[in-house]
């Protein structure tokens, strides 16, 4: 029989742990991003990107012997429609292989290596109903994350970044 113990239950009370998620963190322009690990398949470095005639943001690229659609994030969320020129980009790009519920994959280029990152189940906050309606942002689901002393994440849906 197992006595009450104000002692046992003050121990038991700083051993809980609070639920984590592991994300995918990414910075694009000025903001961070994330992505839940389970939606992102492989990161590779980013290799030539071609038809994009109309500059509509999809193209294509090779990958394992088939070409992969390439969604600019870019345009996707911000609306930007002129990418730098292959002269403007001195540094390696990477490519995020990601993956919808039915299993379907993408590429998204990011410009700067991503981050593994353990996030709290408290860090996720609910945005402002009219944020983004109001602010034109697309492919952003309705959650961010705000952990302390760092600057916030915003989430991405991949169901809407997914055509």
């Amino acid at each position: 029989m197992t006595l009450y113990s104000p002692r046992r239950s003050r121990l038991l009370a700083a051993n809980k742990i609070e639920k984590t998620q592991q994300m995918i963190a990414f910075i694009l322009g000025k903001e961070g991003f994330a992505l839940p690990i389970d939606a992102v398949q492989k990161v590779v470095p980013m290799g030539k990107i071609y038809g994009d005639p109309q500059e509509k943001g999809i193209s294509l690229t090779h990958y394992q012997d088939q070409k992969l659609l390439v969604i600019d994030v870019d345009r996707c969320i911000f609306g930007i429609t002129s990418m730098p020129s292959e002269q403007e980009i001195t540094e390696q790009r990477f490519l995020l292989i990601i993956h919808n519920k039915v299993h379907k994959i993408v590429g998204l280029p990011i410009d700067s290596p991503p981050s593994l990152r353990r996030v709290p189940e408290s860090a996720f906050m609910a945005l402002p109903e009219n944020y983004l309606t109001q602010g034109n942002i697309h492919c952003i689901s309705s959650t961010m994350i705000q952990i302390p002393n760092q600057e916030p994440l915003f989430l991405l849906d991949v169901d809407k970044l997914i055509p």
